[in-house]
């Protein structure tokens, strides 16, 4: 006990598994939820300084990068400074990483879209689906809804959930906020909306290379925990080398099932490339997504417990 409470590596290894737990079984209501604040201030300031589209990228890039610093960086450091002067900083510290973790968030409108599926009502699935996706979800057939509702709960596994955890260890539950807070810029400042490319283009890059390992990671996890030969397989075949395409291709492959294809985001369709297994999704492949995600957790989770063990018998 006096090691565990004199160790800060043990300290946040206890820490992450007590929030993990929580979040598993408690889902914080998206009404009250700080982050909510932050989608509001997020949208609110791309109405208020995203030029239009006659300006040049340039200055939608340098708008896009300070409005973001602006709302990010000051409360990022506030947040700092506060729990340092804390007297009981590990609280402060636990509900900070719950928050920014929220992955029982995106498992309820999941587990929503899989339970319409099963009662066959589709417009309630696709009403479920949007909140998921960025993607216009009205023409989705059964299938669509189901791979969408899919692609959605695996990428968010990666770079949420896998992203935050991997920050969190990194650096602390800080770090971890500053990456969910672009994390939600960017996803909120979305690059498939009318006049969002460039204007989203500088928290977009810096989010995707804070997120590339913590989401390979996660992604091998799963691998591993289904069926490594034929994620790694697809991996190498994708066609496309983006990173989404390739984490959906790895996915896939696990899964042996197909993801990606066609999108229609505002009214466009763009043709995204066909990665992952032979044949298409089913509904019982959204339940065995969902059991693959688990045990791709307690990897992560056990892989956690071994690094941060090792790190403190080495200090």
């Amino acid at each position: 006990m006096e090691a565990l409470y004199q160790s800060p590596v043990l300290q946040n290894l206890l820490l992450l598994l007590v929030v993990v737990i929580i979040d598993s079984l408690w889902r914080w209501p998206q009404k009250y939820h700080p982050l909510t604040l932050f989608r509001l201030l997020a949208d609110g300031m791309a109405k208020k300084v995203k030029p239009t589209t006659s300006e040049n990228p340039s200055q939608h890039r340098i708008s896009g990068a300070l409005g973001a610093i602006v709302l990010i960086v000051p409360f990022t450091v506030l947040v700092g400074i506060l729990v340092s002067m804390a007297e009981y900083p590990l609280f402060f510290e636990a509900v900070i990483l719950l928050s920014v973790m929220d992955f029982a968030q995106i498992r309820f409108h999941y587990n929503a879209v899989v339970t319409a599926l099963s009662k066959e009502k589709k417009v309630l699935a696709r009403e479920m689906a949007g909140y998921m996706v960025a993607r216009d979800t009205v023409r989705l057939s059964d299938i669509g809804i189901a791979k969408a509702a899919m692609e959605s709960l695996l990428l968010r596994f990666y770079y949420q959930f896998c992203g935050v955890v991997f920050w969190f260890l990194i650096g602390g539950p800080v770090a971890a906020l500053l990456f969910r807070l672009l994390l939600l810029f960017s996803w909120q400042w979305h690059w498939r909306k009318p006049g969002f490319y460039w204007f989203a283009l500088p928290v977009r890059t810096i989010t995707r290379l804070l997120s590339l390992v913590p989401a390979f990671i996660g992604a091998g996890l799963l691998s591993l925990a289904t069926n490594p030969f034929g994620g790694f397989k697809a991996l190498f075949a994708s066609p496309a080398k983006d990173s989404t395409s390739l984490l959906l291709a790895l996915s896939g492959g696990s899964l042996g099932i197909r993801l990606g294809g066609p999108s229609l985001y505002a009214g466009n369709m763009i043709r995204y490339a066909r990665v992952g297994g032979k044949r298409e999704v089913r509904f019982s492949d959204m339940v065995y997504c969902r059991r693959a995600i688990i045990r791709a957790i307690l990897l992560l989770l056990s892989l956690s417990i071994v690094v941060l063990t090792l790190i403190h018998a080495l200090l």
